[in-house]
């Protein structure tokens, strides 16, 4: 039985080549599995909004947006935001080590972040050719419409697949700038201002029962009540997107409070 990655993919395909009714029962099987899912909802909007190749015309692409256009005001729960690596659950090592004497070992807990770049910067040495060029015209085209739809997450999933194929891709670059940023404003708008200083909202004792990874376990361990925003930013050593998200996530779940 297919899984929900493999029929998003297959409902995108059957979607951008015009065969509505296979994309819609695509999405529908995803939602049968994964009731919240929500890319399928958003595939589902566009499946009932017209044919393929029709994005709502009120919304410029990239391209028309200058780097200080005016972001647009969406309230999208946090849930529906852009995926991440820490998405699929806890770390299956603790996520907090302490020392013998007490406190957080912040060496061990950097040494287990792992963090490395979702897309690499160049294609890797000695790399085959990766999927079809037609899967990457299919995962552009639906990046596009998501983008249009004002599914900032969606597009940019989808944007990161054409990169890891094709890191020098132009038009999906030009993408990512744009949904990176207005995620990035989503997510911060929710932190107030940068120099505002973030403080445990719950007593210290009740961090190790947190059902965190170690990436918003190693950023939390950096909140000590004088380090502001924008300082974290700097010391996450993450991209700017992640780190605004983690914080963005802890706001949401009272774990943090600026």
């Amino acid at each position: 039985m297919p899984d929900v990655v493999e029929l998003i993919d297959r409902g995108i395909k059957a979607y951008v080549a015009g065969r509505v009714g296979e994309a819609l029962r695509s999405f529908q099987e995803v939602l049968e599995l994964d009731p919240g899912n929500p890319r399928a909802r958003s595939y589902l909007v566009l499946v009932h909004g017209g044919g393929p190749g029709s994005p709502p015309a009120d919304v410029p692409p990239p391209a028309a947006l200058g780097a200080s256009a005016p972001l647009p005001e969406l309230d999208i729960p946090l849930d529906d935001l852009a995926s991440s690596p820490w998405d699929q659950g806890p770390a299956a090592a603790a996520t907090f080590v302490l020392e013998p004497e007490g406190g957080l070992d912040l060496a061990a807990v950097a040494d287990k972040s792992d963090i490395r770049p979702l897309v690499p910067a160049q294609p890797a040495a000695g790399r085959t050719t990766a999927p079809a060029h037609d899967d990457v015209a299919v995962w552009m085209q639906a990046a596009r419409e998501l983008f249009a739809l004002g599914d900032f997450s969606g597009s940019l999933e989808l944007i990161e697949k054409i990169l890891k194929v094709d890191p020098d891709h132009r038009e999906a670059r030009e993408y990512l700038r744009q949904n990176e940023a207005t995620l990035i404003s989503m997510y911060e708008s929710k932190l107030g201002p940068r120099t505002g200083v973030p403080r445990l909202a719950i007593k210290p004792e009740e961090v190790m029962w947190l059902n965190l990874d170690h990436r918003a376990g190693f950023l939390l361990a950096q909140i000590d009540g004088t380090v502001d925003y924008e300082e974290l930013f700097a010391l996450s050593g993450l991209p700017r997107l992640d780190t605004a998200r983690i914080l963005a996530r802890l706001i949401a779940d009272g774990v943090i409070t600026s």
